[in-house]
């Protein structure tokens, strides 16, 4: 049976009201993505500079025997993996968590526990049966993210110095643009090398490094501040990958709701024009009838 104009005035009204709230979800999450982004760009060249000149000094130790450079038989790995708290940003979760998946196969057999910041992450992951050491809400503004990340990497570089896991790994979308976010896995402990490449550069160059006061003292003050770096900026990529899916969401959510609206809005007319048809053959049939 054909819907009545009532029954679809009453879609288009809900609808319509859906849609409200998807546009001011639209609308914030790009102010969001504005802030977040230009902080994300801001910083980016700096933490890749900081990240360069710590590999740098990791390589230049040689067969040093700080605790925070030497590789150590893979057994145990702590994985940090980054989502986020609320759901309908398109498949920015979803394509983590396959990441998470990628990287359970290239270490098969290692024992790997999951550090989950974001409702999501964490949830998806427990839903699978995996070993979740801690789970962690998203923070939101400099004062949180900075007091959060301290206390993570606080944590993350006791355990590692301890010997409870031999690597830790982040794992974050890279913000690229508005419509590509790439899931990345970056190592965190121990501070890899340089690769080949980077290192056939610096002596093409003949570059020399004079370290001062000391390797130690320098590597003690640098790697601390270095990991923390690197995770506040993971942190942050990924607040603007996240925006950015989710502004996308709800602009295609709106763009789908004005096609349902148009469609609901010519089935309406027809059946509008459908009820007058009706009403009118019913009185031209009733004239007739007394005129007969």
């Amino acid at each position: 049976m054909p819907a009545s104009p009532r029954d679809i005035l009453r879609r288009i009204r809900g609808i319509k009201s859906t849609q409200q709230i998807t546009k001011a979800m639209e609308m914030v999450s790009a102010v969001k993505l504005t802030r977040v982004c230009n902080q994300a760009e801001n910083a980016r060249s700096y933490v890749d500079a900081m990240s360069r000149m710590v590999r740098i000094l990791c390589t230049t130790a040689g067969d040093s025997e700080h605790e925070l450079f030497k590789e150590r038989e893979l057994k145990a790995i702590l994985l940090i993996v980054l989502t986020s708290d609320r759901g309908l940003c398109g498949t920015f979760n979803t394509s983590v968590i396959n990441a998470v998946e990628a990287f359970r196969q290239e270490h098969a057999g290692r024992n790997i526990s999951f550090l989950c910041i974001g409702r999501k992450g964490a949830e998806a992951l427990a839903r699978l049966g995996y070993a979740i050491e801690e789970a962690l809400d998203v923070p939101w503004g400099p004062a949180a993210i900075h007091k959060e990340v301290e206390r993570i990497n606080y944590n993350v570089l006791g355990a590692f110095e301890a010997g409870r896991y031999d690597a830790v790994y982040l794992l974050y979308s890279r913000f690229e643009n508005v419509l590509v976010y790439k899931p990345t896995v970056v190592q965190h402990l121990p501070v890899p090398r340089l690769s080949a490449e980077e290192a056939k550069s610096l002596a093409k160059w003949a570059i020399d490094f004079l370290l001062e006061p000391n390797f130690d003292g320098l590597a003690n003050a640098l790697i601390p501040q270095h990991l923390e770096t690197q995770l506040h900026y993971a942190l942050v990529e990924s607040l603007a990958s996240e925006y950015a899916a989710r502004m996308v969401a709800m602009r295609n959510a709106n763009d789908n709701a004005e096609e349902v609206i148009s469609e609901l809005n010519l089935s309406y007319n027809k059946a509008r024009q459908a009820t007058i048809t009706r009403d009118l053959i019913d009185i031209i049939g009733g004239v007739e009838a007394l005129n007969g």
